[in-house]
């Protein structure tokens, strides 16, 4: 067991005695330079001013490849579906990458539609939004509540065109071994590696390629390009929130996770079970990032766009969102909702601690988080996407 009294507080002089306590304690030390403060609030400009260098520098920071190749795409099968039709597509982002991707589309379109991109969640696949048959190979398990997590699916059957995507590394875009069993962790943290040590990040990639993806989607038939969404649960939350900001064809945002400062987390937790000591993956690295700002001051800098934040978070950050939102009066544009779990408790208000937590205490105290009940909220997401283009 690790605690901040034995493992990471600073001796009498000020100084830790081991690396991590270290960098903890100048972690703690740092104010981000773009954090969403009062002072973007003086004046419309001030806060134009800070939205547009949040976006010049997530850009940055996110490393993405370079690619002037025409973006193209094939159709490879259609199928009638139920009340709409799916289709089978791969496009190309760059010179060599094939990146698969289903595309639902409602019967009998008399206009065009809203389009929605959906991003699924660490290892969930393409076919798991769908509300499609897994395909038969080692990548694909079997997930909790399939039938919630099927955005696409949920997006067709409320008249929009949803086109359903995997994460680098994942579900068909994965490494497969002669055994065909599941590879897809192992060798994503090989992939992640070689993204970092060859200049990108794996969220860099994730959001090329869909930044490349909305040229092409906004040019396919049926889809009105005035009105296009994207939404992501989990892992996918985080190319959901960096599009938002990045792309001025995105006018709705659903971020279907908790609201974290990553930060916070890493250096307020430190009461910890050695099995506890490395949590997270290396895909969710983007480095640097800290010395610039968090996810709450990202989302803070889609305001007015449409957003909702589907399961809660700390009070602390997520005010930091509605306060964005109020100063561009645009309160309304912006739904949080919280697990069904914790919806009637009572918010705690006060700042979530430096240190001294465990991991239990920041996601069920703090954070007000069920993490057994972790899926993508169908009700909220669509309830906001009717918001935005229909209402």
């Amino acid at each position: 067991m690790f605690s901040y009294k034995n493992n990471f507080a600073p001796r009498g002089d000020g100084r830790c005695a081991t690396s991590m306590a270290a960098w903890m304690q100048y972690l703690r030390s740092i104010k981000p330079s773009l954090a969403f403060t009062d002072a973007c609030c003086t004046s419309l400009e001030a806060f134009t001013k800070w939205q547009q260098a949040v976006r010049t520098r997530l850009e940055a920071r996110l490393l993405m490849p370079v690619s002037n190749c025409k973006v193209e795409g094939k159709l490879l099968e259609t199928l009638p579906r139920n009340g709409y039709t799916l289709e089978r597509w791969e496009f190309y982002p760059d010179e060599f990458t094939v990146v698969p991707f289903l595309l639902l589309r409602p019967e009998k379109l008399a206009s065009p539609v809203p389009g929605v991109i959906c991003c699924p969640g660490s290892a969930a696949p393409k076919e798991l939004l769908a509300g499609e048959p897994m395909p038969e190979n080692g990548n694909m398990r079997n997930y909790k509540f399939n039938d919630r997590n099927c955005q696409a699916l949920h997006c067709v059957r409320n008249g929009f065109i949803a086109a359903a995507m995997d994460n680098p590394g994942t579900g068909e875009v994965a490494e497969l071994d002669s055994s065909n069993k599941e590879t897809q962790w192992e060798t994503r943290e090989k992939l992640v590696q070689g993204y970092i040590d060859g200049g990108t990040t794996y969220l860099g990639v994730s959001v090329f390629q869909k930044l490349r993806f909305i040229e092409f989607f906004k040019k396919m038939p049926g889809v009105d390009p005035e009105r296009l969404a994207v939404m992501g649960h989990s892992l996918g939350s985080e190319p959901a929130m960096a599009l938002g900001v990045l792309s001025d064809d995105i006018k709705a945002v659903v971020f279907n996770d908790f609201l974290c400062d990553e930060r916070r987390r890493y250096v307020g937790c430190t009461e910890l079970e050695h099995s506890e000591i490395n949590d997270g993956g290396n895909w969710h690295e983007v480095p640097g990032i800290w010395q610039d700002f968090a996810f709450p001051d990202i989302l803070a800098a889609l305001a007015p766009k449409y957003l909702c934040i589907n399961e809660g978070g700390s009070e602390e950050f997520l005010g930091k969102v509605r306060r964005s939102y109020e100063f561009l009066h645009a309160a309304d544009r912006l739904d949080i909702s919280y697990y069904p779990y914790y919806k009637d408790a009572e918010k705690i208000q006060q700042s979530v601690p430096l240190y001294g937590m465990s991991i239990r205490e920041y996601y069920e105290y703090y954070s007000r988080v069920y993490s057994s009940d972790h899926s993508f909220r169908a009700a909220e997401s669509m309830a906001l996407l009717k918001k935005a283009f229909v209402e």
